[in-house]
């Protein structure tokens, strides 16, 4: 799927399902008619982005569920919003793909908005998101997500920042390693190559079907920006402080490893060690 698209699944006079690859996708093309198929994780740090738009009901992925259960926290979150939620086994879909969560993933997860509506666990995602069309039509919400950067550790060296999202990195991370609450996929490793930083962390999202948990981690290798993964039982996803204080690493490319970084590191040693090295 082209980057920031939004790809119109399904239509009826109801409303449209639309399926993309990432939430941070979501613009003026989304409306209160909407369901939205996404291949983000279910998370609190994440459903903002479409709140904003008056989304009708979302589906997304569990991410590994995760420490404290973060990788489903935004079906709680809509629920308190009175918006039906829902989101996919881990390992039934690509996580960071919307297609495949569409036409692959299986519903693990529900709140009570989408279970009154039909939705059950085991049933086909692209079923559940059909049956969502009869939500009511949903409102804007005022935007929450901050999408402000951090500073956790400055030396002569450079410095660590953290940030909800790969999607808000800038020119002036040059020299910074990005502590991330995004998941390691393809789709969340493109803003990183267009504005280079000196490192990434990410989370592995649970790996997720065919590893795409970890996929972007592979494109950043090719670019030479060193970049690891969070286990995502050591850190709340969405949450770049939980990485930078609990993270654990459970992936690593080549890039990060020349630079003496290995798997079951802490966030922080890996750090230190590049800005050391």
């Amino acid at each position: 799927m082209p980057r920031g698209a939004l790809r119109v699944a399904h239509e009826t006079p109801a409303g449209r399902i639309l399926v993309t690859d990432s939430l941070t996708y979501c613009d003026e093309r989304v409306s209160g008619r909407d369901v939205v198929v996404a291949g983000s994780f279910a998370g609190a740090a994440a459903f903002p982005l479409a709140y904003e738009y008056g989304v009708r009901a979302l589906i997304a992925h569990a991410a590994g569920v995760g420490r404290e259960a973060a990788g489903i926290s935004g079906l709680a979150d809509a629920e308190a919003r009175g918006l039906a939620a829902a989101a996919v086994e881990t390992m039934s879909a690509r996580i960071g793909d919307g297609e495949s969560v569409w036409g692959d993933g299986v519903i693990a997860f529900a709140n009570t908005h989408a279970v009154a509506l039909g939705v059950a666990i085991g049933m086909p995602a692209a079923s559940a998101a059909r049956r969502l069309l009869a939500a009511p039509e949903g409102v804007a919400w005022p935007r929450t997500m901050d999408r402000a950067q951090t500073l956790a550790l400055e030396t002569p060296a450079g410095r660590v920042m953290l940030m909800v999202s790969t999607s808000f990195v800038s020119p002036e991370n040059a020299r910074d390693i990005l502590c991330t609450g995004s998941h390691g996929g393809r789709v969340n490793a493109l803003p990183l190559l267009a504005t280079p930083p000196r490192g990434a962390v990410v989370f592995d999202g649970g790996l997720s079907r065919d590893n795409a948990g970890i996929g972007g981690l592979a494109l950043l290798d090719g670019r030479g920006i060193p970049a690891m993964a969070v286990a995502s039982a050591s850190a709340r996803i969405g949450d770049a402080r939980s990485a930078w204080e609990t993270g654990v690493l459970s992936a690593a490319n080549a890039a990060a490893a020349r630079r003496g970084i290995a798997v079951g590191m802490t966030v922080r040693e890996a750090a230190r060690r590049l800005l050391t090295r």
